[in-house]
């Protein structure tokens, strides 16, 4: 019986391990991910389980893969951290990141959007409600409207000269 109870050890503490991402594949419908785990074993084709919604393609970092039944042929990789990136947060707060520096942060006193190059929003309307403060130049196309008045190119006075404004 001590053999037995030895062969099902020997399983629990093989169904999880931590080791370091070597390589991932994103084109199909999981990402498949090669890991390195203990000393020279290595897993590919483990599939990186992610949140719904949420999806990334990890360019390194540490892992936790969970073995079902301890089998370290059908890995799952549950977690990938990339410490080098990762950005401190205090206590409830929140962050999307990226290792260039693009991030959304739900910080305690705002929502703060950084991006290292262009952040672009697409929608048919977008609606700021609130104080609206821009530093540095707008650059427009199309009508500007206020107050049902337009103030943009094509606005004119009925008086005063030529009706164009100066």
């Amino acid at each position: 019986m001590s053999e037995a109870l030895k062969e099902i050890g020997n399983r629990v503490m093989m169904m999880f391990g931590r080791g370091v991402l070597r390589a991932v594949t994103d084109t199909g419908p999981r990402q498949q991910v090669q890991v390195e785990l203990l000393k020279d074993e290595l897993r590919d084709g483990l599939e990186h389980m992610q949140n719904y919604g949420f999806t990334s393609h990890p360019r390194g970092g540490d892992v936790a893969v969970a073995f079902l039944g301890g089998n370290r042929e059908q890995g799952i990789v549950l977690v990938v951290d990339d410490r080098r990136y990762r950005i401190p947060l205090l206590a409830g707060e929140v962050a999307i990141y990226d290792d260039l520096g693009n991030k959304i942060e739900l910080l305690r006193e705002m929502v703060k959007v950084t991006a290292v190059q262009h952040l672009e929003a697409v929608a048919p309307t977008i609606k700021l409600i609130g104080d609206v403060e821009i530093v540095g130049n707008v650059t427009t196309t199309g009508t500007i409207t206020n107050n049902g008045k337009r103030v943009d190119s094509t606005h004119t006075h009925s008086s005063g000269g030529s009706g164009v404004p100066v």
